[in-house]
């Protein structure tokens, strides 16, 4: 399931940059070429985010809703925005080596928050945990938050 579509590239990106990219000429921006890079940064997406969330995307379920189908969610504006910089990055791999700075900061800048996210560091709001993942990366109440311990006394007892 796509996160994003060409519609949602056209809100983000101008039209003339993304004529650049999708079409060599760069006279007319090529829905089918901007859709299939969609499809590779979603699956890209779902490699990171498959880690802790349920695939496809769907609510948690809840005590008081007994539903026998999982709801899917529409779609996430987190991974909607992931989409469409991973896709822009990939098409812009193609064009001539300055084009690229920037897209490639953005790609990066993605890649970080995909990997917070499989981590657990950054939540997706309304998503479904896999039954297998702790609701904190750690299993403790607060994740990375240092632990202190007393020692053991030098002075018990069973040292004297």
């Amino acid at each position: 399931m796509p996160y994003a579509t060409p519609t949602h590239l056209l809100e983000r990106y101008s039209e003339r940059e993304l004529r650049h990219v999708t079409d060599e000429t760069g006279q007319a921006f090529d829905a089918s070429r901007a859709a299939a890079a969609l499809d590779d940064a979603s699956m890209e997406i779902d490699a990171y985010v498959g880690q802790r969330y349920l695939l496809p995307l769907q609510q948690p379920h809840t005590p008081a809703a007994s539903l026998t189908e999982p709801v899917l969610l529409d779609g996430h504006p987190v991974l909607m925005r992931c989409a469409c910089d991973i896709a822009v990055y990939r098409l812009k791999t193609l064009r001539p080596a300055d084009d690229i700075k920037d897209a490639r900061q953005r790609y990066e800048d993605v890649i970080k928050l995909l990997v917070r996210i499989s981590k657990g560091e950054v939540l997706l709001d309304g998503a479904a945990l896999r039954s297998d993942v702790p609701d904190s990366p750690t299993g403790a109440a607060s994740a990375g938050m240092p632990r202190f311990e007393t020692p053991p006394s030098v002075w018990a007892r069973e040292y004297r």
